[in-house]
């Protein structure tokens, strides 16, 4: 299609690519940056070496304040006004996120691909069993058990040192491939292998629009949106 909307500057398909920055507004903090989750704390974020048995419980205990802060939370302004546009352009929005709070989700977005997997469900080292977090039975040192099959559980995302799913990096690649305009949106653009999926060849072909108070984008062909998400994507939507 053409524009979608005059007032809203996009050209569709377009593809929502988010960092953490989207959700501050929902009063989530973002990983490294200043006040982030791991911002002059010393601690690594949770790695592939966490899933071993005698470290479950300490993997969990760090996921917890995630989990309650998950729960605590709605959709922010951003997420909704990316849920605005999808609604007056069906089929021409595509949000690929790095985030695992499902809040584009609750928002109303239909279309979202979850590059590093959801807080929301958990599976099993059993046989893999997905399940939603609040169907596990949570055992005295704090993991959760499968309610099928008994065997303890991880958080359904990806840790460092983890591969990305694959159907979902495939999604999200081929998403960006079609679109006419990619919108980065509350990402720094360092986390790889995500961040490739908007390097300069990938998204050589699309407008590139990038909203992000603080971080600049990685080259000059980038639009810089220097605000806060709630503000720029509200700008953009409406």
């Amino acid at each position: 299609m053409g524009a979608m909307d005059q007032h809203a500057r996009l050209i569709g398909p377009v593809v929502f690519f988010t960092g953490a920055g989207a959700s501050v507004g929902a009063g989530l903090p973002t990983y490294r940056g200043q006040g982030g989750l791991y911002d002059g704390t010393g601690v690594e974020p949770p790695n592939a070496a966490d899933l071993e048995p005698d470290r479950l419980p300490g993997l969990w205990a760090r996921f917890a304040p995630r989990l309650r802060a998950r729960e605590a939370s709605g959709p922010a302004p951003a997420h909704h006004a990316i849920a605005a546009l999808e609604r007056q352009a069906p089929g021409e929005v595509v949000v690929v996120t790095q985030n695992v709070d499902g809040l584009h989700q609750a928002a109303g977005s239909t279309r979202v691909i979850e590059l590093h997997g959801s807080l929301g469900t958990m599976r099993c080292f059993g046989a893999g069993h997905s399940l939603a977090v609040v169907d596990a039975r949570w055992g005295d040192d704090g993991v959760p058990q499968c309610p099928e099959c008994g065997e303890p559980c991880r958080p359904n995302v990806v840790l460092f040192g983890e591969m990305l799913p694959r159907a979902a990096w495939e999604a999200g690649g081929e998403a960006i491939r079609d679109a006419a305009t990619v919108v980065a949106v509350g990402t720094s653009a360092s986390v790889q292998p995500a961040a490739s999926l908007i390097s300069a060849a990938a998204t050589a072909h699309s407008v590139r629009i990038w909203v992000n108070p603080r971080d600049e984008p990685p080259d000059g062909r980038w639009q810089w949106l220097a605000g806060t998400a709630d503000e720029e994507l509200a700008r953009l939507a409406w």
